[in-house]
């Protein structure tokens, strides 16, 4: 009797330790937990049984909907699914992703478990291990968190104001980049610019007026939390704070190349073949930027320089360049844009793209900035105000051309005489003089050199 009895004690012992998680157990029941997400904190509401996690629903975030999506539909499933913390962020939607990783965490110490044993790491430990690679100087160098965090803090109280012009009161503690670079013996205010890059792509060079007179902070505390490394630069636009640090390229001197050829991006992208392009809750057009480049036959360059109408301007990866969009139609096109483009590198009401000495002219956005004048009868922008603001070179000689073939040579000063206009043939140049033809569907304005 003793015998069976033993037997089948140890078999039901058995079978509850294989019913918990690892040996996990819980407090029965529902709790609701917070984190940090991408623009504020994210709440939770977990429901536990006795042994693992039943559900997980996201009660409210304040993360940008093209962002957070994702990681809001997918994340809960991915954590029920596993049974565990320690699973990998939605791509592109990282901050988020964490964001409810931390808030589910959060429910499982209220719930009487330890998260650690679910594969939890917080946010702080990840930190100190977090690197940063430094490069422009004579040798790179690799700076971690907890050598930043033992270095002297600052504390900082910063407005945040991000590509919608919504601003976020933001305060915490970190080090001066200026105090890293010390450490080698140099200064930020030797450099012509510096390039900060993030784990999920998101680049921004910060040009050398800005670090004339700012303050680069790296943060490691936000608001009164542990972060990631980040990047923080009081009195400047978001764009300039990259989280998830991990790479810092600082510049020499910057050789500008002048603009000899000018491209219509209107008549380019009537050449093009659009896609529906879902932008929130609007549906609208988009031509991608590798159809572009084609038709306008403008020569790979290193980078970018995508410029808005508001003065803005960043510096993009070619290779990331190509594969992304122009917006067409809808509000605040055209505009620079991707489907897993980080809200913070998209170029809203978009003036132009450079690259090299090949410039893609919004004319309708340069109608706006620069103002328009008439000429026989018709509004336009005048050419000169373009080759005065975009500081396009000045030869003898250009070539016009047509997006049907037709190409006319004209002299500098007969050119500035001109107009560019907006029509259904996308652009179209008019010319003083009783004998000047107009040119339909202008595509390329370019010096003959």
């Amino acid at each position: 009797m003793k015998r069976g009895y033993i037997g089948v004690l140890t078999g039901l012992m058995m079978v509850m330790l294989a019913g918990c998680a690892g040996g996990i157990s819980y407090e029965a029941g529902s709790y609701v937990g917070s984190a940090q997400g991408k623009n504020g904190p994210i709440k939770v509401e977990v429901t536990f049984s006795k042994n693992k996690i039943e559900s997980v629903q996201v009660v409210s975030h304040k993360d940008d909907l093209d962002y957070a999506t994702k990681a809001v539909e997918g994340m809960p499933e991915i954590i029920i699914e596993k049974q565990r913390l320690d699973v990998d962020a939605v791509s592109g939607a990282t901050l988020t992703s964490r964001g409810i990783i931390g808030a589910v965490a959060q429910c499982v110490t209220d719930a009487g478990a330890d998260p650690q044993k679910l594969g939890y790491t917080s946010v702080a430990k990840k930190t100190d291990s977090q690197e940063v690679l430094i490069t422009g100087l004579a040798d790179e160098k690799i700076v971690t968190g907890d050598e930043i965090k033992a270095m002297t803090p600052v504390t900082f109280e910063a407005i945040s104001i991000d590509a919608s012009g919504t601003q976020t009161p933001t305060s915490g503690k970190g080090v001066k980049l200026e105090d890293i670079l010390a450490q080698y013996g140099e200064s930020q205010k030797n450099y012509d610019a510096i390039v900060l890059n993030a784990t999920d792509g998101y680049a921004i060079e910060i040009p050398r007026d800005v670090l004339a007179i700012r303050d680069v902070i790296i943060a490691y505390e936000v608001n009164g939390a542990a972060c990631d490394l980040r990047t923080v630069v009081p009195e400047e636009r978001a764009m300039y704070w990259v989280k998830f640090l991990n790479k810092i390229e600082i510049k020499g001197a910057v050789t500008q190349v002048e603009t000899e050829n000018l491209a219509m991006l209107e008549t380019a992208v009537l050449m093009c073949t659009p896609e529906t392009y879902k932008y929130y809750d609007a549906i609208d057009q988009a031509v991608p930027t590798s159809q572009l480049l084609e038709k306008t036959g403008a020569v790979k360059t290193e980078t970018v320089d995508v410029a808005g109408m508001d003065g803005w301007a960043r510096t993009e990866n070619y290779d990331l360049y190509k594969n992304q969009y122009i917006k067409i139609t809808g509000e605040n096109a055209p505009m620079f844009i991707g489907p897993d483009l980080p809200e913070g590198m998209r170029m809203k009401d978009m003036l132009y793209n450079k690259l090299g000495k090949d410039l893609l002219l919004s004319v309708s956005k340069a109608q706006e900035k620069y103002g328009t004048t008439t000429l026989n009868g018709k509004s336009g922008v005048a050419i000169e105000k373009i080759f005065q603001e975009l500081k396009i070179r000045e030869a003898a000689r250009y070539k016009l051309t047509g997006s049907d073939g037709y190409e006319t040579e004209m002299t500098l000063e007969e050119l500035k005489k001109g107009i560019l206009t907006c029509s259904d043939s996308g652009i179209d140049g008019f010319f003083e003089g009783a004998d000047a033809v107009p040119v339909k569907g202008l595509l390329f304005i370019k010096a003959v050199v």
